[in-house]
């Protein structure tokens, strides 16, 4: 367990979210669209209409959120556009692949970044099967708003290749202020190890949060004995 300090990094994408405006007519008569300026940053209310529109995951959050104070779902929403707390988010551990692990470490008192491995493993003739579902959690006020998760299979066997590798990844955002998507095509691969990689991309939504992206690679590593697993700014 560990508690950082984080100094204010710069940068993130001003993408735009909102209406389309109708500026033209293309050459072939169909009417051109420009986007509409993005909003200066995320309200209250606009991270409440945001959450308002999912399920699931997000009506529990909405809960949790109108639940705050006032003064508290303010920063909480400062959080959310913040590029520097974004940056922020990574998760590191390492370990055997018989044994689950979980560290985090907190940017501030009120945002917390866990990581958190899963490992089962289950031995026949055929070798040792090891699965690790690794998932990367960024939380403010202990309430989850991203959480990125892989999960890597493989079977080793002494004296022969790493066999059937398998990787998969997913990723929930409740941030509203970004919009997080893929940057790149899973990719798995073996060495030394099973290697697994995933690349996201942080797309901010309004002005408030800059105007460069943010991508991100989380990566997980096995072996016949030990684990590795992390999520970076690429």
């Amino acid at each position: 367990m560990r508690t950082l300090t984080r100094a204010t990094r710069t940068g993130v994408l001003a993408a735009t979210a909102g209406a389309l405006l109708f500026t033209g007519v293309a050459a072939q008569g169909t009417a051109v669209a420009a986007p509409q300026a993005p909003k200066a940053k995320l309200t209250v209310q606009d991270y409440r209409a945001f959450l308002k529109k999912g399920g699931g995951s997000s009506a529990k959050l909405l809960k949790s959120f109108d639940r705050l104070p006032q003064a508290k779902q303010q920063k909480f929403v400062g959080y959310l556009q913040s590029a520097a707390v974004q940056k922020a988010f990574d998760a590191g551990l390492g370990g055997y692949v018989t044994t689950s692990k979980r560290n985090w470490e907190a940017y501030n008192k009120d945002v917390r970044f866990t990581g958190d491995v899963r490992a089962v493993t289950k031995s026949d003739k055929a070798g040792r099967h090891t699965t690790l579902t690794f998932t990367a959690t960024e939380s403010i006020y202990n309430l989850p708003v991203v959480s990125h998760t892989s999960v890597l299979s493989y079977t080793y066997r002494p004296g022969a290749s790493y066999k059937s590798p398998k990787f998969k990844s997913s990723v929930t955002n409740l941030n509203g202020a970004f919009a997080v998507t893929r940057g790149a095509a899973d990719s798995v691969r073996t060495s030394s190890g099973v290697w697994g990689v995933a690349t996201w991309k942080y797309t901010p939504l309004y002005k408030s949060a800059g105007t460069t992206p943010i991508v991100k690679t989380q990566t997980t590593l096995g072996t016949s004995a030990k684990f590795g697993a992390r999520l970076t700014n690429r």
